[in-house]
């Protein structure tokens, strides 16, 4: 019973041309998660590497970084606390991703909706006219 459906779905898709099957295509939250994931681990990774080597002998190395421990337990200005924060950067890019593809699927979905109910209901709007 399914297959009727996905027949006409199919017909459906092929309709459409191919960009714009692509512009309203659902984002991967795996995918998007792993980019902003490595991405954000990579930042606070390299920040924190690149104040240790310019660091001056004699003075606290990167006291507006080191605001980062509050929320990444474990995390200092180290070369220790750098692995650190690539975890946690990994890991809190991962989640953010994660949340704005789901986000943004979900959004999309009830605008697509929409758009083919308000479709429907003005290609019916005259039916009883013609009863």
């Amino acid at each position: 019973m399914a297959e009727p459906v996905l027949k006409s779905a199919e017909k459906d898709a092929e309709a459409l041309p191919r960009p714009v099957l692509l512009a309203f295509a659902p984002l991967d939250k795996k995918a998007l998660g792993m980019a902003c994931g490595l991405v954000c681990g990579a930042v606070v990774f390299f920040a924190t590497v690149f104040l240790l080597l310019t660091a001056e002998p004699g003075r606290e190395v990167g006291p507006r970084l080191g605001l980062l421990s509050q929320y990444f337990l474990g995390y200092s200005v180290t070369w220790g606390g750098s692995l650190v924060g690539l975890l946690w950067g990994f890991a809190t890019g991962f989640v953010a991703g994660w949340f704005v593809a789901l986000v943004r699927n979900v959004i999309l979905a009830l605008y697509l909706l929409v758009v083919r109910a308000r479709a429907d209901a003005e290609q019916y709007r005259d039916f009883l006219d013609h009863v």
